[in-house]
């Protein structure tokens, strides 16, 4: 191999090198942050995460450029990726910064470990290939580009792989994505920054030119070449064992939010029980009263105080206004959460539609249900709050065929603000309707909202 030939084969391992960064950049970015939320009706939100990965990966890509561009540093590439990225997420994307910096910060972490591995590996079978070299051949000269050629792209595929094998681990790991705060970012680059110092502090002992000799460290110390890619091992596992405590730990404290929520739910349905206990005592009252009522009716009309007779007509009317329940479902619980929902609704200007009977001993708990209606219908007047200058309603309906249900809340919504994805309340729902064999179907055409949750009787 002449000369030209090995600047030619240089020039292309850089861009190759550059080119594997890019594919892995993503495939760690694309963990973080393809959210499996997403739906392809959810078209704004879809729309939104196509243009972050579009714009991460034009970002990106000029080192594919700058990898075969002689006297530009590699720390230089990525600092100038780096910055450019994270510029990009202040501006469009502020709420991804932090996880974005933990993105960058765990990349070039991973980055700098597959090359202490792998550069080990490179150690052997360099020293394994100059030992066949014969100095006094006349291609010997040759033999050299050949080999330190051939080494490096060795280099390259078990860096690549070493790389790709980090990443698909870590994809187990990670569940689906997490929002990350600062302080998430700094529990949990820790390492990432250790690794990133580790691996830059060892390429830089690796070869260091002295007055008249270089001290070479693989050659000094030999048993460097097992024992730092043994230290690469075991800050990777640190760094994996984080991310999935944390992640444990973070859907500990949601399923506890998510309970407390629930408590809270219960808590508030059994206050308005009893107010519908009182209620229908006070209907019962009432009833019992009607006969007094009706004999001073016609007491005043026999002694022609229409006046009066109006009066006490009015003050019945009012009486009776006060305990009339707009909705009757067949349950009170189902009524008390209905009827609240309803004039909750009434109050901002909400049309609501209700077209629900809730059948005894279908096998499905009334709180539960109470709990899925409270959550759904606080879901919609939210929604339909932010409205203005247009019809706003809620269709509530319920639909039952032995042993299943089906629960439909419709609702128009503000399109400008696209969908919000799923908050406490919509988690809640979908644990209640998985509880119950069932499941939450959602739906969006134009500024139309409808979800669907299908619940299943369980047998005994």
């Amino acid at each position: 191999m002449s000369r030209s030939e090995y600047e030619l084969a240089v020039y292309l391992f850089g861009i190759c090198h550059g080119a594997l960064q890019i594919i892995c950049f993503l495939m760690t970015w694309n963990i973080f942050f393809s959210d499996k939320i997403l739906k392809p009706w959810h078209y704004q939100n879809l729309r939104k995460e196509k243009g972050r990965s579009l714009a991460v990966f034009i970002l990106a890509g000029w080192n594919l450029f700058a990898s075969g561009w002689p006297g530009i540093p590699s720390g230089v590439r990525y600092l100038v990726s780096a910055l450019g990225i994270l510029g990009y997420m202040l501006i469009k994307r502020k709420e991804d910064l932090e996880k974005t910096a933990f993105v960058l910060l765990l990349f070039y972490n991973f980055h700098g470990l597959g090359f202490l591995i792998s550069n080990s590996i490179f150690q052997y079978v360099e020293e394994w290939l100059m030992n066949g070299l014969n100095a006094e051949s006349q291609n010997y000269l040759s033999q050299v580009y050949l080999r330190i050629t051939i080494n490096q792209w060795l280099l390259l595929v078990c860096y690549g792989l070493m790389f790709l094998l980090m990443i698909k681990i870590l994809k187990k790991i990670v569940e689906k994505p997490f929002h990350m705060n600062w302080q998430d970012v700094l529990f949990l680059s820790v390492l990432n920054a250790a690794g990133g110092m580790f691996a830059r502090i060892v390429m830089e002992l690796s070869f260091v030119k002295m007055e008249q000799e270089v001290f070479m460290l693989f050659d000094e110390r030999r048993e460097m070449i097992w024992k730092i890619p043994a230290i690469a091992v075991f800050i990777y596992v640190g760094e994996i064992s984080a991310i999935y405590i944390y992640q444990r730990y973070m859907a500990l404290l949601l399923e506890r939010q998510k309970h407390f929520v629930e408590g809270q739910q219960t808590k508030a349905l059994h206050r308005r029980l009893e107010e519908a206990e009182n209620f229908y005592g006070s209907v019962r009252k009432v009833r019992h009263e009607m006969r007094n009522h009706m004999i001073n009716i016609k007491g005043l009309a026999a002694g022609e105080n229409y006046e009066e007779l109006e009066h006490y007509i009015e003050r019945l009317d009012e009486t009776i206004q006060t305990l009339d329940y707009k909705f009757v479902t067949g349950n009170p619980v189902t009524d008390v959460v209905i009827n609240d929902k309803y004039q909750r609704a009434a109050k901002a200007g909400i049309d609501f539609q209700v077209n629900f009977h809730y059948v005894q001993d279908n096998g499905i708990p009334v709180f539960d249900l109470g709990i899925l209606l409270s959550n759904l219908l606080d879901n919609a007047i939210e929604a339909c709050g932010k409205l203005e200058g247009e019809r706003r309603y809620i269709v509530l309906t319920l639909k039952q065929k032995p042993p299943f249900w089906l629960l439909e809340v419709e609702n128009n919504f503000l399109a400008a603000e696209g969908f919000p994805g799923e908050g406490i309340g919509l988690k809640n729902v979908r644990e209640i309707a998985e509880r119950y064999l069932g499941g939450m179907d959602i739906r969006i055409k134009e500024n139309i909202f409808q979800i669907i949750v299908m619940l299943q009787q369980k047998e005994e």
